[in-house]
């Protein structure tokens, strides 16, 4: 039956009275308007085919007759100055909302589908695994997927809303008959970030056994590590300070155990990993780079489950389990190193170092419209050096998370965070009482929210605010009175709204555009003014910064396997890393934000890109340009620690990028691996360093080649193997020496004009699960892997090593990295 929209007026309250016969339905109207003085508007062609039986009105209201008449049509009238324009209904649209779920666990599933293939629509999880989807009234298939899990399909009848919670079973991936592929739409090939489960990331060649995501993300195309055993990350021409790298929305500032060697995400707590290094969200903001989004597993709500395992770098377990079945669970993970153990040898510090780190979590959904999440990680590293220094740093981050879901279309993430980095160094160890210390680091409290709008199946809305209150210490002197070398600490709030949005205008092309209004507001404290006793006068220097942050991405499907995009992104970076030139291996580096000092960074990225995936493969090739502003470096080889003045001996400049990326990856069979290139430059021109010439960046590297395959035999056994090779990293080596006082001094001319020997190594490992009748009994998973790095023992440098004793002849030399490594791992879970 045909709905009424009319307002209130005279021409459908007046009472009609007549027979009118079985006809047409534009005759019937015909004669309605003419016997009294009625004019209706449509279009025939919408009427054309309508027949209506008889009809008898006696002093009947024009209202009630026209719902007769329009009866079992779609058909509907409103009133339009003197006009009764008839027009067809919009049909009635209900949504399906709610949450994909790991079967196995209840874990919540990102980037799982729900697909209608009927009306070609779907929608992927968000980071929660929640998903809305509205469609026209009627009956569909609806296909909910994911990658490595048996698809379900569920026919379903929409005469209302419908909330709709989905386990997905895993497939076991291992037997060879099955194919998994993922049903498709929106079609992955217009996704702009890359998604990376735990288990994606697990069958992958490290170093003495250990699973690590850091460096699984060192395997991938595009994203570089600039010296061996570094947790570095430097991305599309960026230093390792512009990526944003997030655990569970709190800021990590430090990834990094042992000097880079290891990184601080212990695998058996990370359920997703999402990189975004093209079109970076509207919700994202502070880097230039790119963002790493980190998310923690929430651990099983169904049954209680024991893990661990143990490499000759560490030892881990964990345990996890329901809080209330199938409403609420938690995990705890703790991690520790086993170098004193197993005393292995390394040049950057003794075997007596070690590190530690936990990570928990607990969540519990109140109700099916509100949950809550409450997650904790804390980590330290307490290194040696051969003469006993001592270096301590740690990571302690806590979020507490609130979702609630206003209705089956708006869904709300609210966040309350605290990060806190702190680093500490022994300044001279002769003597207990002289010892000194330099510490540095960084304190964050943060609140947002973040509102995600489902407007229609090709119309996806973001929208939020966030607030940082930053508290820096660049760097003060511990157990001394004086101050006198202490760089003066800031106070920071830096805050953001941002709108971002999504349209699919049919089903090939898409448009993501969003703006972020970012505002940063700098309180540095001044260590000039005295009061005339000569006592130092608290006093601050104020800053504010306001600068918009426009992104837009077009992609354009040219068919179903081929996809044409290009991006532009405008961030703007607040605060900075301060690092030497050499970037080696230095965990001593203070974070200092934008002040009246300092210009806040900003970049500007372009980039296209071509992706084609033709059945079991996809091939990819990018090309971008980024042009940088403010980009801060040291002057010579100014000191850092202890340096009071480390402001003034910043200058700021300009950087260039450009580069290609392509790459081949094949994606099913017993036989997966991917073909990885990637030509890239990164420049930079700053007044006051290498006499205001254009040199190389310290990551600059222009050529890198990676190749990584796996192999499954059968359900038990499986081999891999990962091959890189890269030009070396640009290098500032003296151009002489002269003698003062016994000690030779370089002289240095031009910024960057050397380079390393070029980077190559070879890694292979096997995994071979273990299945005997009692682990089948007691439901033990168990799994040894053994593996060698460095295949054919090739020698890569560390850093270079100038000696300044006049009494040795040759005054410098490379440091080398670790050689051939054989290794054994162990891994259950019961």
């Amino acid at each position: 039956m045909g709905k009424l929209y009319a307002q209130k007026n005279t021409i459908l309250e007046q009472q009609i009275t007549m027979n009118l016969k079985a006809d047409s339905l534009i005759r019937v109207l015909s004669k309605l308007q003419n016997k009294n003085q009625i004019t209706f508007s449509f279009d025939p062609d919408l009427l054309r085919n309508y027949q209506t039986p008889a009809f008898h009105f006696v002093s009947t209201p024009l209202t009630a007759a026209l719902k007769k008449i329009f009866k079992g049509t779609p058909l509907v009238f409103n009133v339009i100055g003197n006009n009764i324009v008839i027009t067809r209904a919009k049909p009635a649209v209900w949504t399906i909302h709610g949450h994909v779920f790991n079967d196995d666990d209840g874990e919540d599933l990102v980037g799982a589908t729900v697909y209608i293939p009927e009306l070609k629509a779907g929608v992927v999880t968000n980071q929660y695994g929640f998903y809305s989807l509205s469609v026209p009234e009627g009956t569909y298939d609806v296909l909910i997927s994911n990658l490595g899990y048996k698809t379900q399909q569920k026919n379903i009848y929409f005469n209302q809303n419908i909330e709709m919670d989905t386990e997905l079973i895993p497939q076991t991936k291992l037997l060879p008959e099955i194919k998994i592929k993922q049903v498709i739409t929106p079609n992955p090939l217009l996704q702009n970030e890359q998604n990376y489960s735990s288990k994606t990331l697990d069958m992958k060649a490290y170093y003495a056994g250990e699973t690590d995501i850091v460096k699984a993300l060192q395997m991938q195309n595009g994203i570089k590590a600039i010296s061996e055993g570094s947790s570095g990350l430097f991305i599309r021409g960026g230093n390792s300070d512009q990526n944003l790298i997030l655990l569970d929305e709190a800021v990590v500032y430090n990834p990094s155990h042992l000097y880079g060697l290891v990184s601080v995400f212990n695998p058996d707590a990370i359920n997703n990993l999402q990189v975004y290094k093209d079109y970076i969200p509207a919700n994202f903001g502070g880097r230039l780079s790119s963002v790493i989004v980190n998310r923690m597993a929430e651990g099983n709500n169904k049954e209680y489950h024991l893990s661990g395992g143990v490499s000759l770098m560490s030892a881990r377990i964990s345990a996890e389990g329901p809080i209330v079945k199938d409403k609420g669970s938690f995990i705890i993970a703790f991690r520790r190193s086993l170098l004193d153990v197993f005393r292995n040898k390394f040049k950057l510090f003794n075997p007596n170092s070690i590190y530690y780190d936990i990570n928990a979590k607990a969540n519990y959904r109140i109700n099916k419209n509100n949950s809550v999440y409450y997650s904790l990680y804390a980590g330290q590293d307490r290194l040696l050096s051969e003469n006993s220094f001592r270096n301590d740093w740690g990571n302690l981050t806590s979020t507490l998370r609130w979702n609630h879901i206003f209705n089956s279309r708006l869904f709300l993430n609210t966040s309350a965070i605290y990060s806190n980095y702190s680093n500490l160094l022994d300044l001279n160890a002769d003597t207990l009482s002289q010892k000194s210390q330099w510490s540095t680091g960084v304190r964050d409290i943060t609140v947002k929210a973040d509102y995600t709008f489902y407007s229609s199946p090709v119309n996806l809305i973001k929208f939020g605010l966030s607030s940082t209150y930053h508290q820096f210490t660049p760097g003060q002197t511990k157990n001394k009175e004086s101050n006198e070398f202490n760089i003066a600490k800031d106070k920071s709030v830096e805050s953001a709204v941002y709108y971002n949005q999504e349209i699919s205008f049919s089903n090939s092309f898409e448009l993501n555009f969003g703006l972020r209004l970012g505002m940063f507001q700098n309180a540095q404290e001044r260590l000039d003014v005295f009061d005339s006793q000569g006592n130092r006068v608290k006093q601050n220097d104020y800053k504010t910064f306001i600068n918009p942050e426009p992104r837009i991405n077009i992609s354009y499907l040219l068919n179903d396997k081929k996809r044409l995009f290009v991006t532009y992104n405008r961030n703007y970076q607040y605060l900075q890393l301060v690092q030497n030139s050499t970037l080696a291996f230095s965990s001593l580096e203070p974070w200092i934000p934008a002040s009246a000092q300092i210009a806040p960074q900003h970049a500007d990225l372009f980039s296209a890109g071509y992706r084609y995936s033709p059945g079991n493969y996809t091939f990819s090739a990018n090309a971008y340009y980024k042009k940088l502003s403010n980009q801060l470096d040291l002057t010579g080889h100014a000191q850092i620690i202890q340096n009071p003045d480390i402001r003034n001996q910043l200058k700021a400049g300009k950087s260039d990028v450009y580069g290609f990326e392509a790459e081949i990856t094949k994606t099913e069979g017993k036989f997966t691996g991917s073909l990885a290139y990637t030509y890239s430059r990164a420049f930079r021109t700053i007044q006051g360093i290498n006499d205001g010439n254009r040199f190389a960046a310290n990551y600059d590297i222009p050529h890198e080649l990676k190749f990584s395959a796996s192999y499954i035999f059968n359900k038990q056994f499986s081999v891999q193997t990962f091959f890189t090779y890269s030009s070396g990293r640009p290098l500032t080596l003296p151009v002489g020496y002269y003698l003062h006082d016994g000690i030779n001094v370089p002289i240095f001319e031009g910024r960057n004009t050397s380079r390393f020997p070029d980077y190559s190594r070879l890694d292979i490992s096997g995994q071979y699960h273990l299945e005997t009748p009692l682990s089948r009994k007691r439901s033990l998973s168990s799994t040894i892997s053994v593996g060698i790095y460095n295949l054919y023992n090739r020698k890569n440098p560390l850093y270079y090593h100038l000696t300044t004793d006049a009494s040795i002849d040759q005054k410098g030399s490379l440091e080398y990295a670790f050689g051939f490594f054989p290794w054994i791992a162990y891994s259950f879970r019961l």
